[in-house]
Order: structure tokens, then sequence, then C-alpha cells
């Protein structure tokens, strides 16, 4: 038996990519025992073949060089209730994940480390009122970098699972996206 169940899983990367970029908190999982579990924001790299972070040295994290990390991105998620939508017979929960493994491995020159900030800065400030690095002097920026362990973890295989009610028919299944539009999740564009 296979779990997640095949229908549910995301081969489009396109999807994948996305969901990591409207949901950048990340769960990294780690070899730690005391401290299995690291979230924080990751972005992905322009070409899409690393993730891209930054964490205080106090992290585990920094314990974690050259060691595989499995990293999981929540996405939007559905509780769906039969009371809501005709052709489901039981509660059922609709969501979309996606699983990366990949090499954490520290980003140490000072460029690269300002070329993930920057990139981190781009996807997440405001674009009504953004802030910018440029406001700090160089001195301060490396003395904020030398208290920051950068990484990137080269991503070696990414999976999706989109459970989307795939096993219910299409007029559920267009229900269920016309109830989630209506509620604004935005969940609803999978469907």
């Amino acid at each position: 038996m296979s779990y997640p169940r095949s229908a549910f899983s995301q081969h489009n990367t396109e999807h994948l990519w996305q969901l990591i970029e409207d949901c950048p908190l990340a769960t990294v999982i780690t070899a730690d025992p005391d401290c299995q579990l690291v979230h924080m924001p990751l972005s992905l790299s322009q070409d899409k073949t690393q993730l891209l972070g930054h964490a205080n040295l106090a992290n585990p994290l920094t314990q974690q060089q050259n060691t595989q990390q499995h990293v999981l991105f929540k996405g939007p998620d559905a509780y769906l209730s039969p009371s809501q939508v005709a052709g489901i017979m039981l509660p059922t929960w609709d969501y979309a994940t996606v699983h990366i493994r990949g090499q954490l491995k520290e980003i140490t020159h000072p460029d690269d480390k300002y070329a993930t900030m920057q990139r981190q800065l781009t996807q997440f400030e405001s674009e009504a009122n953004p802030w910018d690095m440029s406001t700090l002097s160089e001195h301060q920026i490396d003395k904020l970098f030398s208290q920051l362990f950068f990484f990137s973890i080269e991503i070696t295989s990414i999976t999706g699972t989109f459970k989307l009610s795939q096993n219910k028919s299409d007029d559920t299944r267009q229900a269920i996206a016309h109830l989630l539009a209506t509620q604004c999740n935005p969940l609803s564009r999978y469907y």
C-alpha cells in the first residue's frame, strides 16, 4: 500500500514552486535529538535548485552542515463537511503540501550572504513600503551578518501531496472549489 495515495501526488513542479513562494514558512526536520523540528521561512533560489535561509547562531541548523534535511512546506487546507457539500459522505480535510530533501550547506562568502538576504527581502517585504538593506552602513551589515548563519539546501528531491478530493466526482469537486472560493480559501485555485 502506498501512502499518501498516488491519486494525491502532485507532479506539476510549477504548482510545487508556487506553494513554496506562497507559503514560505517551512518545517525543517533535523537529525538533532534535542531539537528535531525547526520552523523558519525559506526562499526558493531563482534557478529553483536550492532553498535559501538564515538563522541566528543558536539555531540547531548551524550543527547540521553537509547533512541531509527533510523540509516540509504546508500550504492551504480546508475542513469539508457533508453539510457544506453534497457528495461528501463523511467530513474530510483537503490540503496541499510540498516535501523537499536536500543537503544543507553553509553560505560563507559575504556577497552570497548579501544575495541570500536580498532574495528573502524581495520575496517577503511589502511592495508598498519595502525595507532595503541600503539603509544600513556596510559596517552595520557586516556586524548583523556575523550574528547569522546563512545556508542553502541543495534540492535533491521534491514531492507534493495535494489532497483535493480527487476520489470524488467532478461535480463534487467543482462544488468544493466553489465553496472554498466563496470563503476566499487559496486552496480553491488547485482544484
